[in-house]
């Protein structure tokens, strides 16, 4: 199936190339180059072609741009490459450029891809087998940082036990829900943070009707979510599955029972006792009636204003919402909580692998060991022990301009996890006088210098929000360390099962069947469903495909992922 799909996108485009050609079109107009053009200079640099997704955000010191700057200037000096962004785009741009380069067959020599384009390349045999190059090229720091989970993101680049890419690497212990509480309201109201479902709809009725603000004012939710039900992709703030866990259950999981079977826990029965639960906080007036129709951004401007004291979200929320609000009003304080459960049993979060890319090389460049090469180079230069905070603001963040170079490097990957855990224990002992700051690592030293400073100021948010948001991310206070290692320790992290490219029967019904689970959850929530239709929606979805992608998701599990799971 997946060849033929490459095989149709090739005849659309040749067929449209003919008739062109017949109507003395002009073809050859266009924003990017795009084919294997790899070749030497003179000097004996050896040229290859790259196609880079962009974020949209990059910049760039004076007369800088994509194909010349500190990285393209260091492949050049230390590899004796030369990488030409022949396609460098952001969002729906680089989707577009991707789909008719892959039409076209003109793909470039190295490429960044999207899964589902991944596994259908890799399949037709477009893509370079680099498994020689990885196991004879590859760093020995690069290893550990694609190999920090044992191998399962890394088998999942693999095709019948060849390698055919490096994965984006995904920390998924870092998608995983927290319970984030304004403390400030519970001081006001004599309340204490949550410890079971019971007395978080107390909180949040608290929250809610007995003014936690203290401004007279009916003008606060006692819990906010928003519309995207069913996500796997982090929609936070207002995330749903920390609440879905709370009955042993997640809204777009695939869970790997005793019995060793995948099945998919959207259609678990304690979804249905979420359901009606949430409908009964809807009917109590706890939630905002516009959920349905607000995304995160609407849901974070609402927590900034002040409106919403309790959400669940990741462990990152320190950069957004919450540090937005605390700036709006510096008396405004926020920590994170586990998340709290329903039943008996302790309520699990559930993680997602979510590999957004895989970076490859093109079957017909001559030299796909260069992708390997060039991925050493930002492990050296980004993720080295031995990097020095001169290489650190050269290659990565500016602390002058607030430039991220790095966003334009090729390749990167980031060991996150590593990172988190090493950088909170090296702050830790910092600030203890059990280590000093020349001995870790500098970008470490970056995080503990703004703690120390805010922690020295009197930890004064009005004047230091920044200090504040590092102080509850990655200091003493920090979410990932103060909750997230301690689900790690104790056994309380579900990983999601799931993560290949899209199976066939995904690839044609998933859209619909995402649709009804999302519009039956939403109104079950606002009460134009009754929660019994749960049922029906159970029903209906397995005839639309979810038993055939339920043993497709299985299949893909033993063939990729049986043997390093265990």
């Amino acid at each position: 199936m997946k060849k033929k799909k490459i095989l149709a996108l090739m005849m659309a485009v040749s067929m449209a190339g003919s008739l062109a050609a017949c109507g003395g079109g002009d073809s050859s107009k266009g924003t990017s180059k795009g084919g294997a053009s790899e070749g030497s200079t003179e000097d004996g640099m050896v040229e290859l072609t790259y196609m880079h997704k962009l974020n949209g955000t990059e910049k760039y010191v004076g007369d800088d741009d994509i194909n010349n700057n500190v990285w393209t200037r260091c492949y050049q000096d230390d590899l004796g490459i030369k990488l030409n962004y022949t396609i460098a785009a952001a969002g729906d741009d680089y989707t577009q450029k991707l789909t008719m380069a892959i039409a076209s067959n003109e793909l470039p020599d190295l490429m960044d891809l999207p899964p589902e384009e991944f596994s259908e390349l890799a399949n037709a045999g477009m893509l370079a087998d680099i498994t020689d190059s990885y196991e004879k090229d590859a760093s020995d720091l690069l290893k550990q940082t694609i190999e920090v989970d044992g191998g399962i993101q890394l088998a999942s680049a693999k095709v019948d036990g060849k390698l055919y890419g490096l994965p984006q690497l995904s920390a998924a212990d870092g998608t995983c829900d927290l319970l984030w509480i304004r403390t400030d309201w519970l001081e006001n109201l004599g309340l204490k943070a949550p410890t079971t479902m019971d007395e978080l709809i107390e909180v949040a009725k608290a929250f809610r009707y007995n003014d936690p603000d203290g401004n007279g004012q009916d003008d606060t939710w006692g819990i906010g979510f928003q519309k995207a039900i069913v996500s796997e992709d982090g929609a936070s703030p207002g995330s749903y599955e920390g609440f879905f866990a709370a009955y042993g259950a997640y809204a777009k999981a695939w869970v790997k029972g005793d019995d060793g079977k995948i099945t998919y826990s959207g259609i678990n029965n304690g979804i249905k006792d979420a359901l009606t639960q949430l409908n009964q906080m809807y009917e109590d007036g706890l939630i905002d009636p516009e959920f349905g129709v607000k995304d995160t951004v609407k849901l974070g401007e609402d927590i900034s204003a002040g409106k919403v004291g309790m959400f669940y979200g990741l462990e990152g929320m320190p950069w957004g919402a919450c540090k937005s609000n605390i700036e709006n009003n510096p008396e405004a304080e926020w920590q994170c909580y586990p998340i709290v459960s329903a039943t008996d049993e302790p309520a699990k979060p559930i993680t997602y692998v979510r590999i957004s890319r895989y970076y490859a090389a093109n079957a017909k460049c001559e030299h796909p060991e260069a992708l390997v090469k060039i991925a050493n180079v930002f492990q050296d230069k980004i993720n080295s022990l031995d990097s020095t905070e001169e290489t650190l603001n050269t290659f990565g963040v500016d602390p002058e301009t607030g430039i991220n170079f790095a966003e334009y490097a090729a390749f990167g990957m980031d060991p996150a996890i590593q990172k988190c855990n090493t950088y909170y224990k090296e702050i830790k002992d910092t600030l203890e006088g059990n280590s000093k700051i020349e001995d870790i690592h500098p970008e470490a030293a970056r995080y503990y210098n703004v703690i120390k400073t805010y922690i020295d100021g009197g930890m004064d948010k009005a004047s230091n929000s920044l200090g504040w948001n590092y102080y509850k991310f990655i200091g003493p206070e920090g979410s990932w360390n103060t909750i997230i290692n301690d689900y790690k320790a104790n056994d309380k992290l579900v990983q999601s099962a799931f993560f290949g490219a899209p199976t066939p029967t995904m690839s044609t019904n998933l859209v619909s069947m995402d649709k009804l689970q999302s519009e039956t959850f939403v109104n079950i929530i606002m009460g134009t469903q009754k929660p019994e239709t749960f049922d029906d929606f159970v029903k209906q979805w397995k005839e639309m495909g979810g038993d055939t992608i339920t043993d497709e998701v299985n299949e893909w599990y033993e063939k990729t992922l049986a043997d390093v799971a265990e």
